[in-house]
């Protein structure tokens, strides 16, 4: 990030006023200023010391730019920045070091640095840890499961013409349900045929009670129930009936 003539005489000041301590003058120049959003980082104050001790002048000197990828020096300050802040983004890189963002970019993917995106969760305050969430989720097994043929191999100099039997003329697939609560597990239980609101309804009126038979009644009586969006869990007999109940 380049500074303004008036903020590089500035820290100039602050550096003279901490005795050449690049450290100390950036304190400095954050408590004489403490209206500023954003303040130099104690790399800025070495590199402002070096060059006015080199120039006697605080303005940047005029180079001609080197490509960073191939210095070494570059690359481990821009690596360095992306250590020191994560979060950082690569226009911020190139705004401190004065290197493009497309040289930032390829310096950090050299360095198999990627920029992964966290995922959200929902908040839980202080409360919810007394609480006792049941997460659940079903899922379908059928006989006819696929294949990648590109895992199975035959080496030979002419074609053998393989066959490997695959889909079943008779089909059939089982809808399977668990959960989850606390240090418990619960279930499995098989689900008979396609997952129906009326299915789903009488599986949390009938079963689900015996499913949790081994957990202590404390934990059942401040149990959170979770679903997980499935079609079958918001239809009108569900949220109906849950209402009521």
């Amino acid at each position: 990030m380049n500074y303004s003539k008036e903020e590089l005489v500035n820290m100039v000041y602050a550096i003279r006023e901490a005795h050449g301590n690049c450290l100390l003058a950036s304190r400095i120049y954050q408590a004489h200023n403490p209206d500023l959003q954003r303040y130099p980082l104690t790399k800025c104050f070495v590199k402002l010391k070096e060059r006015f001790e080199r120039t006697a002048n605080a303005n940047y000197e005029k180079t001609a730019r080197t490509h960073a990828c191939s210095n070494q020096d570059r690359q481990i300050d821009i690596v360095g920045y992306a250590i020191q802040n994560p979060s950082i983004s690569i226009r911020e890189i190139s705004d401190e070091i004065s290197i493009s963002k497309s040289v930032v970019h390829r310096t950090l993917k050299k360095n198999n640095f990627h920029p992964y995106h966290p995922e959200h969760h929902q908040f839980l305050t202080e409360q919810d840890c007394q609480k006792r969430v049941l997460f659940t989720d079903e899922s379908s097994f059928a006989n006819t499961g696929r294949k990648n043929r590109h895992n199975y191999h035959h080496y030979a100099d002419q074609n053998p013409r393989l066959m490997r039997e695959g889909d079943h003329q008779h089909r059939f697939k089982v809808n399977v349900w668990a959960g989850i609560c606390g240090e418990y597990v619960i279930g499995p239980h098989f689900l008979e045929g396609n997952l129906t609101g009326n299915g789903y309804l009488q599986f949390l009126q009938n079963d689900l009670l015996r499913l949790q038979r081994h957990i202590p009644p404390n934990d059942l009586n401040s149990q959170w129930f979770q679903h997980d969006g499935a079609p079958a869990h918001s239809t009108l007999a569900i949220s109906s009936n849950l209402t009521t109940s």
